[in-house]
Formats: structure tokens, C-alpha cells, sequence
């Protein structure tokens, strides 16, 4: 029997989802996805793409390494939609889940990896000059190449050396086939559309005969609010941008626009699913709630302080209402150390909670079971896929009491030569 809401979650598809019976079923801490949503995102994008006389030039790769689980990104093949890679263990694991479509941008990478990524006939965005030349001369009869227009400590090659760059591959009497550009993350569709001119200018002084121009990622997702309109970053009015600015910059109409879209497709596919431990603990430090789930390495959130909203659920997994008394208390893990935070900072927290309730963590589908830590011998937590239709689907068991030791040796083995 599903829940009735009556409150934040009547905003969500979590609100047509049986909480109660996937914490009966399967435990917690639980990450539950939605492949709906996620479809629903990649629509959105491909409908403004249309909307903005882009259709057949724009195409989406979506990052693995947010959400690492084949079974949420199978839906993509049932959309025109590839993915970014960064490493020849991901491409090996989706090609068994039936993955073909893939551009890789690995970062700074040896040269064998350059040879394993030039096998593949994937486009292969290097991020060094010396890759480049790597890459040269084994026999490449085209590259790509990542760009840093920051100049900042990411893998890229800086805008002080694209002329040298170009140099490099005229005297091979190679093409640049794409390249991308790194802007950052989490920009506003102001920022976003400020960059455009960049990176058309790059084209037209450096890179001419390019076939495809990558704009990245970095498009902004705004977990504070709750509105789904309001979270996701405006696609049509960014497209509508860059087809105007293309148009008076001359661009060829059969260069096509690359994007590497990942919290505006990904963020709100996922929620994290806690049991809370104990009653509210209050000590002279301050309030905590502890719960059986452990530190989430989010960049969202540890390392930009962006506030994920929260849900307080009764014993029977009914949304508790935010209006009443509430104590501003900080959410912790099942550990021992004292970072052990689920989330950074404190949330208010209803009065009525207590041990048998459970706390809901929305919009952790970027970066989700991807970095939800396991150490001190914390298992991983279970995956749960809900299809288009809405049907559960375990597809991460939860790890083994024993997992951490799971390539301990029975014995130890001498190593010889």
C-alpha cells in the first residue's frame, strides 16, 4: 500500500513510491532511483534542442562516474544519448550491460591507457600537450582535445597554448575532430551563455575544420529548492543562446554541440533512504540525529555547502509535516570519527522524531551510492530501480558483513620471481 502525502514530497515522484515496502524488503540504508525521472530530464533538454532549430546537432553524453549503476543509465539506450568516460574499467563494465555510444575524457592518462582508449575508435578528449604528441605519433589520424579556459589546476590545455596545439597538428596533417571546454560547475544559464562566445572564438582563431565543439558540463542544479522547474537549469533559453550567438559568429551548420550534462540530468533521479538510530541526542555540543547510513562525499554538498532538502519520516514511513516545534540538529553516521556527517551542517528537525522514524535524502542521484563512503568496515548500501512504470527493482545488493575482506587471502602467498 503506498504512502499518502500531504506535504514537500507531493512535489516528487517520490511521492508514488512505497517507501515502507522497500524498507521492509531490502533495509536500509537504501539509494532508490527513478528511471522515469530520468528519462523525463533527457526529454527535457532534447525538447529544447528542438525548440531552438538544434535538433540533429546537439548531442548528450552523460558523465558515468556521478552514478555509476548500468542498470539506472540502460534507459538511455532507449534515447538517443551516450556516455562519458573517464576509465577503460567503466568502459569494460557497460559494454557487458550492452553500451556502445561513448565519448572519453579521462584526464591526465599514461600511454598505455592512450593506446587502449585509440583502440576503441572512441573520441578521446586529452588534456595535455605532450598527450597529444603521445597520441601523434603512434599513428592517430585525428584527436580531441580537452581545454581548460580557467587556467586552473584541472587536467587541460590551458588557452595560452592552443597555438601550439594547432602547430602540433597542422605538422601532423591531422584534424582536431572536437574539443572540450572546461567552464566549472554549477553555473547559472547566465554564466553559461557568457561562455559561448568563447568557445565559438576558439573555433574560428584556432580550430576551423573541427566537426564537433564540446561544451561540457557545469550547468547548474539547485538542490534548495523543490519545485522541479525550479531546480533544473534552463535548457531552452541556453540553447536558444547558443544557436543565436553560432548564427552571428558564422559557425557551420554541420558542426554539432556536444554536451556533458550530469546534476541537471542526474541530481533529483536518486534519493537516500536512512533509518534513524537513536532517539534525537542533545549533549552541550549541540543535536545530533544519528542514523545507519555514513558519510556522503557529495561535491554538492561538502565541498560547495549546497543544502540538499530533507524529509523526516514517521514508523510507517508517512512524511512527518515541517509545521510544528523543530530542533536544528546535525544528521550523523554510524561511525566513530567525527566528520562521520551525512550531510554538512545542521537541518531542523521535527519533535516528533525519534527512533522509529526514518530521515529521506532528495536529489542525490549525482554522486549518489558513487560516494556514500564505506570505511571502518561499513558495508555499501543496496540500490533500488524504480522502471518507467514504477516497479521496483533491486539492482545493488547491499554489501556482505564481510564485504571489506571479500579479497583477503585464506593464506598468505609468497611471492616469487
Amino acid at each position: 500500500m503506498k504512502q499518502v502525502l500531504d506535504g514537500k514530497l507531493e512535489q516528487s515522484w517520490l511521492r508514488d513510491v512505497d517507501l515502507a515496502f522497500l524498507a521492509e524488503r531490502v533495509g536500509t540504508p537504501v539509494f532508490v532511483y527513478s528511471e522515469e525521472q530520468l528519462l523525463r530530464n533527457i526529454g527535457r533538454i532534447q525538447d529544447a534542442a528542438k525548440g531552438a532549430g538544434l535538433d540533429g546537432r546537439v548531442e548528450l553524453y552523460i558523465p558515468f562516474f556521478p552514478n555509476s549503476n548500468p542498470h539506472l543509465l540502460k534507459a538511455l539506450q532507449r534515447t538517443d544519448v551516450g556516455l562519458l568516460l573517464q576509465l577503460p574499467s567503466e568502459y569494460r563494465i557497460l559494454r557487458e550491460f550492452g553500451f556502445d555510444r561513448f565519448i572519453i575524457s579521462p584526464g591526465h592518462v599514461s600511454d598505455e591507457e592512450i593506446s587502449f582508449w585509440a583502440r576503441t575508435g572512441h573520441p578521446t578528449f586529452l588534456a595535455s600537450l605532450d598527450e597529444i604528441a603521445t597520441s601523434l605519433r603512434n599513428g592517430a589520424t585525428a584527436v580531441s582535445a580537452r581545454i581548460d579556459s580557467l587556467d586552473s589546476g584541472k587536467p587541460g590545455i590551458k588557452l595560452s597554448e592552443l597555438a601550439e596545439l594547432a602547430r602540433l597538428i597542422d605538422a601532423h596533417q591531422v584534424e582536431l575532430e572536437c574539443f572540450e571546454v572546461y567552464f566549472g560547475s554549477g553555473n547559472s544559464r547566465d554564466e553559461m551563455i557568457g561562455a559561448i562566445e568563447t568557445l565559438f572564438q576558439i573555433f574560428k582563431e584556432h580550430f576551423p575544420t573541427a566537426r564537433s565543439i564540446n561544451f561540457a558540463g557545469g550547468q547548474g542544479f539547485v538542490y534548495e529548492k523543490w519545485g522541479e522547474l525550479e531546480k533544473h537549469f534552463d535548457w531552452a533559453e541556453y540553447l536558444r543562446a547558443i544557436r543565436e550567438i553560432a548564427d552571428r559568429m558564422e559557425i557551420p551548420e554541420q558542426v554539432k554541440f556536444l554536451f556533458e550534462p550530469a546534476r541537471d540530468v542526474l541530481a533529483d533521479t536518486g534519493a537516500l533512504l536512512l533509518s534513524v538510530e537513536r532517539n534525537v541526542i542533545t549533549n552541550s555540543v549541540g543535536s545530533l540525529v544519528v542514523t545507519d547510513g555514513s558519510r556522503m562525499l557529495m561535491p554538492s554538498a561538502q565541498l560547495r555547502d549546497r543544502r540538499h532538502n530533507v524529509v523526516f519520516l514517521d514508523s510507517a514511513l508517512r512524511e512527518i509535516p515541517s509545521a510544528g516545534g523543530k530542533t536544528e540538529a546535525a544528521l550523523r553516521g554510524r561511525s566513530i570519527l567525527r566528520h562521520d556527517y551525512i550531510l554538512p551542517g545542521t537541518y531542523p528537525v521535527p519533535q516528533s522524531v525519534d527512533a522509529s522514524c526514518h530521515l529521506l535524502i532528495l536529489d542525490v542521484g549525482a554522486y549518489c551510492a558513487t560516494q556514500h563512503m564505506e570505511f571502518l568496515n561499513i558495508p555499501p548500501a543496496a540500490e533500488v530501480l524504480l522502471d518507467a512504470v514504477g516497479t521496483p527493482h533491486l539492482v545493488t545488493k547491499r554489501g556482505d558483513d564481510l564485504d571489506k575482506w571479500r579479497n583477503l587471502l585464506p593464506e598468505k602467498v609468497e611471492l616469487t620471481r
